[in-house]
Order: structure tokens, then sequence, then C-alpha cells
């Protein structure tokens, strides 16, 4: 059976089950799922639930008939994102009990190799993993009729020599099929990767997690989003095990394994307590203490949960600069402090539970910590949201790397010039530039294109261009125009990677101001006027640009290059300033534009959101109290990344004869129930 029909046998659903199902929970827990072991084993040998070690012993005489139970059978094939080890557990299908002990660190050392995958496969927030499984199993075939005790260990009954040799309960379920294990897993430690991985749709935007839907296609994506040699690759099978060496070996053993022949092994084992099953059992001579397999399941995911905390609080100590803690140094000091005291609360509350909580599995109720500790964690789920929400978010756009965007608005500039000829406005004198001279210059500023709401919503950067043609004769013919173009956009489609966490800051560019020559426009009133000279210094410098173009034609001017005096991040235009006829506004106008490199002034959103982050005044508890509430958004994206999938009530099943029907499984009936 599954960990997950297990919860269910055991009444676990939050109050959903009917009270029916309630009621036989009891007699539920008084059926221990196990991993098979490496050692031998199978039905009529024992187990030591105090030890968690099977018995290479069979104390019980049998038939050879078997009974065909109910539980998880069949065929079964699917990608998931796995984002908890509890959740790896599921999807693994890993009883009770083994989950139990791997989360307190206590599994046996002959632990099967699907457990040893388990293991060794850490699973958290900031480790992206995707886990390849198929299994194709029978039914759980049960011994059919009376189990009896040799003789020789009849005697032994009550004794610490029975459970040492005998073990506490007995295997009398065995399930056998085929099943292949596998993960994909890519820890991400830079910024470049992790956009490319949410330009390409794999993770969010927001808060970098894996999206629920997975499949080949999402393996390919990581790898073609990271270096091949980031992505570590584990498997396990009924079959053998195996290091796949690249991405492309692993898919095809994915892929083929479903269709080869292979020797079915042991799958899953099922025992009881030897009292509730053997025939000759004496009365009133218990030996297997109950457990509480529900609440066990409680602790296991709360140490887990604990566990993952602790490595997600180590990679953001480690990978500061993949986090947004803040747009200073003492923010983000800050905030890493807090983090460091976080991680050392999880690891106390960690050790306290595996101290505490060790023998949970072998005697619930005789273990009065075990029904405290319960109570304590059994809304760990709320916890985990609560800490999340505290923890900063991940970087997933290359906000803070240089990026070059002189190309692309050099050539937005240039497309918005090809519609001015002929749209000048005349804004003195005729029409006639007169066969020029003429007075050219040209002003280029920047800024986001902010009109209104949150000023880091703005993805849009403006430029405002100012052109002017003045005939330098005459009565001094002045063509005239404004352009302003938006010329970058952080919500559009950036090659290979997505810009969608960050905003403009500043003017949205790093580029010097620059203004005109103060004293070559203003120094002939110094001698005559010295207010005037200095309001004239001052308006003079008031007025700055982030790129500047001035020049005069010689005579009978056309289509004019101008280069000669450049500042700033302006460089050359090429515009037509006069023609042949005695109307010239058709023919005025620009072509093209010459630009400096233009480097962007971008901010994280989320950092500027981090300014405002406070520390909770207690750090030393288990619930706290935050200062600054995070966004409804975030918190609802966690829960439903954390939160276990709801659990249903077992349809009720008709059993074969020799077996019951318990919570809606099949299973062979007991010689007595508590």
């Amino acid at each position: 059976m599954r960990s997950g029909t297990r919860q269910r046998l055991a009444g676990v659903t939050c109050g959903l089950l009917t009270l029916s199902v309630a009621q036989t929970a009891l007699a539920a827990d008084q059926y221990l799922e196990l991993e098979p072991p490496k050692t031998l084993t199978g039905r009529g040998y024992g187990y030591n639930s105090i030890s968690r070690e099977f018995v290479l012993r069979q104390c019980v005489q049998f038939g050879n008939a078997l009974l065909d139970g109910s539980g998880a059978s069949g065929d079964e094939f699917k990608f998931s994102s796995i984002v908890s080890n509890s959740q790896l557990a599921d999807e693994m299908n890993l009883a009770v009990n083994t989950k139990f002990s791997a989360s307190m660190g206590l599994v046996s050392a002959n632990a099967s190799s699907k457990v040893d995958f388990f293991q060794t496969t850490k699973t958290n927030f900031n480790t992206h993993t995707i886990l390849a499984k198929y299994h194709n199993v029978e039914p759980m075939k049960f011994v059919a009729g009376d189990i009896n005790l040799k003789p020789e260990y009849l005697a032994m009954v009550g004794t610490p020599a029975f459970r040492q040799q005998c073990g506490d309960y007995l295997v009398i379920g065995e399930q056998k099929g085929r099943w292949f294990f596998g993960t994909v897993q890519l820890s991400v430690r830079d910024t470049l990767t992790e956009s490319k991985l949410a330009a390409s749709g794999v993770i969010g935007v927001d808060y970098a997690t894996m999206n629920a839907e997975v499949g080949v296609s999402t393996i390919n994506k990581l790898k073609q989003a990271s270096n091949t040699q980031d992505l570590e690759i584990h498997v396990t099978s009924s079959g053998t095990n195996s290091a796949s060496l690249s991405v492309e070996q692993f898919l095809q053993q994915v892929q083929a394994f479903p269709g080869q022949n292979g020797a079915k092994q042991t799958f899953k084992l099922m025992a009881v307590p030897y009292e509730d099953i053997v025939a000759n059992w004496p009365v009133n001579n218990p030996l297997a203490p109950l457990t509480s397999e529900q609440k066990l399941t409680k602790l296991a995911e709360a140490a887990w949960g604990l566990t993952a905390l602790i490595d997600d609080s180590d990679f953001m100590i480690q990978n500061a600069k993949l986090f947004a803690l803040g747009t200073t140094p003492a923010k983000r000091d800050a905030r890493i402090a807090y983090i460091k005291t976080r991680r050392a609360f999880y690891q106390a509350q960690l050790a306290d539970m595996r101290n505490r909580a060790r023998d949970c599995d072998v005697d619930w109720t005789g273990q009065p910590a075990c029904e405290s500790l319960y109570d304590r964690w059994k809304d760990f789920e709320d916890f985990v949201v609560a800490e999340y929400d505290q923890f900063p978010t991940r970087y997933v756009s290359e906000c803070y790397a240089a990026r070059d965007a002189g190309e692309a608005i050099q050539s937005k500039l240039t497309q918005a010039l090809a519609t001015t000829t002929g749209q000048f406005s005349n804004t003195k004198g005729d029409r006639e530039m007169g066969g020029g001279p003429v007075n050219f210059s040209a002003n280029l500023t920047f800024k986001p294109d902010h009109t209104g709401g949150d000023p880091l919503d703005v993805r849009k950067l403006l430029s405002t261009l100012k052109i002017r043609m003045e005939e330098s004769k005459a009565d001094h013919t002045t063509f005239e125009t404004t352009l302003k173009t938006p010329v970058f956009d952080l919500a559009g489609p950036t090659p290979g990677e997505t810009l969608a966490q960050c905003s403009y800051q500043g003017t949205g560019v790093k580029a010097a101001w620059v203004t005109a020559d103060a004293e070559a426009v203003c120094g002939p009133m110094k001698a005559l006027n010295k207010g005037a000279y200095e309001d004239c210094v001052q308006m003079i410098q008031n007025a700055k640009y982030h790129g500047m173009l001035s020049g005069k034609t010689g005579e009978d001017p056309r289509t004019e290059t101008f280069n000669k005096n450049a500042r700033g991040v302006l460089t050359a235009m090429k515009c037509t300033v006069d023609s042949n006829a005695s109307n010239d506004t058709p023919m005025i106008g620009c072509q093209s534009i010459g630009l400096r490199s233009i480097q962007l002034d971008l901010v994280n959103r989320q950092d500027v959101v981090a300014d405002k982050w406070v520390a909770p005044k207690k750090l030393d508890v288990k619930k706290l109290t935050p200062l600054i509430k995070p966004t409804m958004q975030r918190s609802n994206a966690l829960r439903k990344l954390i939160a276990p999938t709801p659990v249903v009530a077992a349809k009720a099943a008709r059993c074969g004869e020799g077996l019951v029907n318990v919570s809606g499984q099949c299973l062979p009936k007991l010689r007595k129930s508590r």
C-alpha cells in the first residue's frame, strides 16, 4: 500500500473522513507497512520494531496458500516536480514508519536501495528537482490459513529472547513488481541561469519555484539553461542501479524501462504483531506496542520541513547575492543576520525533536514526549508558510548585470526619425531656408515612461529628442520638432532571459548629464551685466541632457551629417535641412542617429520591497509576528506548494474469502482486535 493509503487507513483527513472510517483507524494501525531490506525476508519472517531491523528467521509455520489483497497495484508512469522530502516520500510510496525513521536519522543500515535513493536525495525550495517514476506492481499477496509459532519459540514468548530472535511483528504479506525512480536536480547559483529558467516557463518569475506541470521538455530546458555539469542525476530501479552520464541517457532509461523484461522484486511488505495473527499465541501476552501512524506522519513532515529550512537558510547565507535583501549594505547585512538567527532556531528544534521522538514509532503511547511533540508541530504547514514569508525573494532577473542598450535604442530612434520628414513645425520666419547656412542642434534625454501608479511597475524607457534647424541669415526661418519615443521595454522579448523583476532606477540609464558650454554662450554678457551673466550661466547649467549635438552648415546645404560637436551619448545625426523649393517644409527631416554605448540603470523591484522589511521583535519563538506583512500572492503560492494533496476516504471494497474490509482496504482478518 502507498503511504498515502496508509494515511487514509489511519484516518488522517483533517476531519474529512466519515465517523465510520475514523472508528476503524485503530484497527488499521495494527497493519505495519514495511520497505523491503537488502537482506533475506518475506512472508513468515520477523521484524523487530524496537531496533527497526528484519529478523533473518522464520519462527512460524504456515501453508503455501496465498490470498490476493488490495492496495496500490498496476502500472503507473509520471514526472513530478518535488519541493520537499515529505512529498518525495509520498511519490515513492514509502511506508510511514520508513518516512518517520528517515526524518529522524534512524534508517537501518540494511535498508533497501529504494530507501537509500530517498535518503541521498535532498530536496528544498532552492534545489529544482524532477522525479521520474514508474512502477508496475501486483496486488499484495497474504498468507492464507492458520499461522502457528514453532514449538521451540512458543516457550520464549514474553521474554527478551523472543523479540531478539523472532522480532515483535510478523511479515504476512508481500507485494512484487518492477519500478524505476530517477531524479534530475539543479541547484542554481547564478542569476542568469535562473532568468533563463523563468523565461522558458520552468519556474515562476516572482518566487523561482518550479511549476507543477513537468516532463521531458522541462528536463531539456533545465539542461539548456544550465551547464551540464551542474545537473545531478540519480537513479535506482528494481533491475539495477546506475549513474547516468547525461540527460539524454537518463531520458533513454526512463522511456525504455517500462517496455523491458525483468524479474519482479519485492516492492512492499505487510506485517502485524505476532499476537494479532498467530493462532497459538498465549492469551494476555502482548508484545508489539501500537503506534499512531497519522501522528508519526505529521512529525516526519515537521522534521523534513525543519531540515529543508536549515538547508535553504544555509543556501541563502552562502549565496546572498542571489536574493533580494535590500538596496543598501546595511539592509542586506541585517537580513542575513536574521536568517542566521532563524537557522539556529530550526537546528535546535530539530535536535530536540529527534532526541525526544526517537521511539515514537515503537511505542507512541508509552512515550509522553510523542503527543506533546505532535501538539507542537501538528500545524507545521502554517509554521513553514510563516517562515518562508519572512525569507527574501530569489532573483530570477539579471537586473544588475551590465546591459548595453545603445544599439536597441538607436534602432528605435532611427525608426521614429523616419516619420519626421515633412512633420517639423515652422516656428519662425517664412518656410524657405534660403540656401543656408543652417544652425543645427539636437538634445536627447531619457526617463522611465511613468504616467501614474507604482513607479516600480514602469516597463518602458522614454526618450525625448528635441531638434532645431535655424537659418543663420535673413528672417532666421526655423523648423523644430520634439520626438518622444519608447526605446526599451522591460516586458518585451529578451532572448534567453527575463527582466520581469527589474525596474528603472533614476533616469533609467547610466549616462552622465551634459550641458552647453556656459562660458561660450554667456561670456559676452560678463562685462556688460554681471547679473544677466550669472542668470545665463545658471540657466545653461540647469538645461541638462544625456546627449547634445550642434553644428553649422555651409552655403546651399541639403542633407547633412552632423558629428563635430557631440556631447554625452549622442554622436551623430543625418538630416535634410534645406531644398531648392520655395517651401522647404515637405523636405525637412532626419534619417538616422548615432549613439554611444548606453548602459541601462536597473534595480530589482524585490530589493526595493525588501528595504521596507523589519525583523520580528522576538526570534526565539515558533510563531513569528512579522512587522511587515508579506503579500497574499506570495503566501498563497507558498501554501499551494507546501500543502499536501487532500486525502479522501477510500471507497468500500468487497473482499474475498479470508479478508476483511478495513477502511476500504482488503486485509487479512486478525486473530483478535484491540
